[in-house]
């Protein structure tokens, strides 16, 4: 009879740690999965903030000028920001003296006024080159439609 004790106490002490370490491992697996999500996650986040993301956009006022406003809407500061396809036929750009632009700061802008001419092109491709901390020579390129 104390046999059959010992035996029952036995298995069911090698079925809990057998249990035991099982859940443990798992534990750990999924840890060190949550581990390497977060870490990727702060790597991708600590990028992001290194990156500028310079855009364009144009607003046609009713009459007049049309303007022109080129922003940073990045987390970093953009730097030596430079725009090309503005010497096209039939465009009249003012104050374009303004670029290549020393600095902008996250959510700043600059605008210029476009004045149109007769022989002016229906759309405008527009390059945009911009430094900031993750590299040299960023390059976007925008169609604006006029």
């Amino acid at each position: 009879m104390e046999t059959w004790t010992f035996i029952i106490s036995a298995a069911a002490l090698a079925v809990s740690l057998y249990t035991y370490f099982a859940h443990d491992r798992k534990l750990k697996q999924q840890e060190r999965l949550i581990n390497s999500y977060q870490l990727k996650q702060l790597q991708e986040e600590e990028q992001a903030n290194k990156k500028a993301d310079i855009r364009a956009e144009i607003s046609q006022n009713t009459k007049g000028p049309r303007t022109l406003r080129i922003w940073n809407n990045g987390r970093a500061v953009a730097r030596n920001i430079r725009v090309e396809g503005l010497d096209v036929e039939g465009l009249i750009v003012m104050n374009d003296e303004i670029f290549p632009y020393e600095i902008m700061n996250p959510q700043d802008d600059a605008e210029l006024k476009l004045y149109l001419t007769i022989g002016c092109p229906q759309k405008l491709t527009l390059k945009l080159i911009w430094d900031d901390e993750s590299g040299q020579d960023n390059v976007t390129t925008k169609v604006i439609t006029l």
